[in-house]
């Protein structure tokens, strides 16, 4: 009876372990690939956020008066630097331009 109840355990832990090797890791990170491109609204100047992590609010320094989405993610742009208040979506390839006190100024990257 104790050898049925090792080799149902030992069972049980190589299909657990297999399932895990497929599947892989519930908490890994993805990230966006290639380069969102922005104007700071309050310089001009032309800035960058390359091969960012999904789900992870960025700050757009300055706001961003225009904005260019060169990755293969959809990027979130936001009125507060918190990521909270939505204001625009941009998906790959996509590119918008922002004025006044509708500058975005945060992002965050997902999958489309």
């Amino acid at each position: 009876m104790t050898y049925r109840i090792k080799r149902l355990a030992r069972i049980v832990l190589i299909t657990g372990a297999a399932a895990v090797l497929v599947t892989g890791p519930a908490t890994s990170a993805q990230a966006a690939s290639g380069t969102l491109f922005f104007n700071r609204a309050d310089t001009g100047a032309r800035d960058a956020i390359t091969n960012p992590p999904n789900n992870d609010c960025r700050l757009l320094d300055g706001g961003a008066g225009i904005v260019d989405n060169r990755t293969n993610a959809i990027a979130f742009l936001y009125r507060d630097e918190n990521c909270s208040v939505l204001q625009d979506t941009l998906g790959p390839g996509q590119s918008g331009g922002y004025a006044g006190l509708t500058v975005p100024h945060s992002v965050e990257f997902g999958t489309p």
